[in-house]
This record gives C-alpha cells, structure tokens and sequence, in this order.
C-alpha cells in the first residue's frame, strides 16, 4: 500500500527541485523561490549555477526516495533519509557559490565581504527558538507522568497507529531531534555576526537581515510543527482520539509559505522606498 503523506511530500520535494534547476536560473535573483544567500543574490551567473547544482541533488534525492512510498511503517526514516542529506549538502552548495563568486571578481565590487557589517537581530528573533523548544520540553515533562507505558509514535495515511513505542525512549528521542530547528536558528545567527556575506541579499532589495529572520521564522515554524505533532500523540495515548493527518497537512502548507511572505513583503516595502 502507498503510504500517501510519504507521497505527497516527496512529490513537493521533487518539484522543488525541478523549479530550482530549470525556473530559478530563468527567473533570475528573487525572494520567491530558489537557493537564496548572499553568495547567489550578488550575482546572476552564481544564482543560475548554485541553483542547477542544487536542483540536480534534490531531484536525484527525490528519486532515490520514492521507494520509501511503498514501504510501511517508514515515516521516521523517511524523514531523517530526507533532512540530513539535506543539511548535509547546504554548506557544499554556499562553498560552491561563494567559489564561483570569488573566480568573477565579485569579491572587490560593492558585494566585498570586508564592507558589509554584521547581522544583528534583536531579543525577539534571537530568543524566540530557545522559547519554542522550552514550550515542547515543559509540555513533555508536564504530560509525561499521564502517558500509558507503551504510546502510538507512528501513523498510516488515515491516521491509524502502525508503530509503538515506551514513553521514556520516545521523549528522549523526541526531544533530541527537535533540537534541530534552534540548532539551526542559532547556526545561522552566528553565521550572520561573524560571516555575514552567507545570508546578506547582496544586491535584492530588501533589508540585510530579512534572510537571517526568514530562517528563524522557519526554523520556529518546524517547533510548532513539532509542538502539534507531540499534541496529537498525546491526545491519541490518552482519549485515542486521531487528530486527521491532512489537517496537519494543511497547517503545514499554511505555515511553510510564511517566510516567504515575508520576504516578498519586505522586497515589496523596500522597492517601494527605492
């Protein structure tokens, strides 16, 4: 039987990278879609090349996923098979553009590293994911002493359980892997202090800080997600209640959209002004 969330987002996936190599080179540098750093906003040649080569491994990793479609129980795995070549391959894909730019030249023009200042963001941005993953943890430990011995961690298409395991290694495991979304907010606020050419928009029209707060919006996104995600296995354990998985489908579609409104809004504010 296809597992049909593995399907829906691996398709999302592939079509994301099919727009990254074939439409982000003929759109040209834009806050809608595409490999968007500093490195790739400063030029259009950079853009086009760092986009193709990322759109090529994410529709070769696509590819290479869709299998998991058939296979049951597979959610989990597919998630970690599909975030960690990911992130993995992010920091190849800002090398070979940051390359690409020096070999133009780019480095000496008004994109030169040594003339753009620091990214600060203020307490807000820069608390806000330590808040989200305190809010997760507080409502682990809160709701752990009602959880029954053995819990639902996993569910089919229709929201069936097909996967069990104890609370303790649950929570642990939980807990563990939802540190990646301030791990990564807080990467990234680092990168914007001490090597602010990664994320600046070069020569987009917007502020120098709105890729910086669009990766933290996202990155608080993810911990909502995972916030809800724990809420529906609780409520499961306790009433055995299914919280429909296309719900969560809808809020996530919702929700992942909302960074890059951002970004065109403050693209679209800042045209405005110029």
């Amino acid at each position: 039987m296809v597992n049909i969330l593995i399907l829906i987002i691996n398709s999302l996936y592939l079509i994301t990278g099919i727009m990254e190599f074939w439409l982000a080179p003929k759109v040209g540098p834009n806050p809608y879609f595409g490999f968007k750093i500093g490195y790739t906003f400063a030029d259009k040649d950079v853009w086009n090349g760092t986009n193709r080569l990322m759109g090529k491994f994410i529709i070769a990793h696509s590819l290479l996923l869709l299998p998991a479609a058939l296979l049951p129980n597979f959610l989990l795995p597919y998630t970690l098979l599909l975030t960690i070549p990911l992130i993995a391959f992010i920091p190849f894909g800002i090398r070979y553009a940051s390359i690409h730019l020096e070999m133009k030249g780019a480095k000496s023009e008004n994109v030169s590293y040594k003339k753009i200042e620091s990214i600060e963001l203020g307490y807000v941005w820069v608390l806000s994911p330590l808040i989200f993953y305190l809010v997760l943890i507080i409502f682990e430990i809160m709701t752990y002493p009602s959880l029954p011995e053995i819990i639902a961690v996993h569910f089919d298409s229709y929201g069936n359980p097909n996967g069990w395991s104890t609370k303790s290694s649950f929570i642990v495991s939980y807990s563990l892997f939802s540190l990646i979304s301030p791990g990564v907010s807080y990467l990234f606020i680092y990168l914007g202090k001490k090597y602010p050419m990664y994320i600046h928009p070069g020569k987009m029209r917007f502020p120098k800080d709105t890729l910086l707060k669009a990766t933290v919006l996202s990155m608080n996104i993810m911990s909502v997600i995972l916030i809800f995600v724990y809420y529906s296995i609780y409520i499961y354990a306790l009433r055995k209640t299914i919280v429909p998985w296309t719900w969560f489908m809808a809020l996530m579609l919702f929700l992942i959209f909302l960074p890059i409104g951002y970004m065109i809004y403050k693209w679209n504010k800042k045209k405005e002004v110029i």
